[in-house]
């Protein structure tokens, strides 16, 4: 059918009944007894560069506690298709168009407080808080430290308007109780941090390290400032997020999350964060002096899942996911400039969905192309 009119529906609450239909699927590999130093890091190296390749839960990861699990390569093959709620059937291209179409008009719908959720299962506090029995690998070999926080979102606050925000920061382990937060300047919640710091208070903060796959993916696209990122989750799957209050800082997270780490950074507090492998393919640089949180609080549930998305050499899991959201937006920017039959545009998985961009027209006028090729340079999206 047409991939534009096609109603998306969401076959899963939580990361657990989207795991049971990928299991159906016969597209779930479980490894047990890898080492967090080496194992997951090439396994993900050879297994995450290839649209055809299984997802893959590791779980007794030596050195970790027994029944914690992390879980790689999530966004290939059709499971596209089941993350976004579009059959199987479709292509990438058409993909593209029927997330553009449900996504276009969304409005928020407010997500919703309750009292119980199954992310309360577990809370551990003050001498039972140790993050490093969770099974974060060293990702590649020149790596920092531990990244516990890749495929995860943090939730944070602005002081001055209330407003919370959800965003993808990279999160490293230094010990048992703390992890480093690195955000880039620019991103809402770096935006939050330096109003905190500013006023010389803590700041409050919950990291959400196991979600569903389409809750991470709504959290790392770009929304505009004032919007909560928890009510565009609601609004892709047409019904109000449930969120519990995190006990220390009051702020909401998914009451079926996997894991959240719930803390505060205060000011002046910076450590040594990094390097850590960027989205590009290569090493990014060591942060001489990065916030870190102090944790209050980590909650999860029985045998809790890591969602992990490392970054490796293109193209891999990140960039499926944002040659199909970029390239349905980039369409909509080039033709709103006035560029007339632009028929297919696909920001390419090698490129990140940044730096390689494919435009076809149907070409009508001398200088059609290149002002194609210009819009589509120049633009938000491109």
């Amino acid at each position: 059918g047409n991939a534009s009119n096609q109603a998306c529906s969401i076959q899963y609450d939580d990361l657990r009944e989207w795991l049971e239909k990928v299991e159906e699927d016969g597209q779930l590999k479980i490894v047990r007894g890898a080492n967090w130093h080496t194992d997951i890091g090439q396994v993900v190296e050879i297994m995450c560069h290839d649209e055809g390749t299984p997802s893959i839960i590791f779980e007794d990861v030596e050195g970790c506690n027994q029944g914690h699990r992390i879980l790689i390569n999530w966004f290939t093959g059709t499971r596209k298709n089941l993350t976004l709620g579009f059959p199987d059937s479709f292509n990438k291209l058409d993909l593209s168009r029927a997330y553009n179409a449900h996504t276009k008009d969304l409005k928020p719908i407010p997500h919703k407080i309750v009292d119980q959720g199954p992310i309360l299962q577990n809370i551990r506090e003050n001498d039972d808080i140790d993050v490093t029995k969770f099974p974060a690998p060293l990702w590649n070999p020149n790596d920092g430290g531990r990244y516990i926080g890749t495929g995860c979102f943090i939730i944070t606050k602005d002081p001055e308007t209330g407003w919370i925000n959800c965003g993808t920061y990279r999160v490293m382990i230094h010990d048992e109780k703390r992890v480093g937060l690195y955000i880039s300047p620019g991103k809402h919640g770096r935006i939050h941090r330096d109003k905190y710091m500013a006023k010389g208070v803590p700041m409050p903060v919950c990291i959400v390290i196991g979600s569903d796959p389409l809750s991470f993916l709504t959290s790392s696209t770009e929304a505009p400032e004032g919007m909560c990122e928890l009510d565009m989750m609601g609004a892709y799957r047409g019904s109000a997020l449930e969120c519990v209050r995190g006990k220390h800082t009051g702020l909401p997270f998914p009451a079926k999350a996997e894991i959240v780490i719930e803390g505060f950074i205060h000011p002046g507090n910076t450590a040594p964060e990094g390097p850590f492998g960027e989205w590009l393919g290569y090493q990014g640089g060591l942060m001489e002096a990065e916030p870190w949180v102090d944790i209050s609080a980590v909650y999860h549930r029985d045998n809790p899942i890591i969602l992990g998305a490392a970054h490796i050499r293109l193209p891999y899991e990140y960039a499926r996911y944002r040659a199909i959201s970029r390239s349905a937006v980039l369409k909509e920017n080039i033709i709103r400039a006035g560029v007339p039959d632009v028929t297919e545009v696909w920001a390419h998985e090698v490129g990140g969905s940044r730096l390689f961009l494919a435009v076809a027209i149907r070409q009508r006028y001398p200088g059609h192309a290149v002002q194609a090729g210009h819009i589509t340079a120049m633009c938000h999206a491109g």
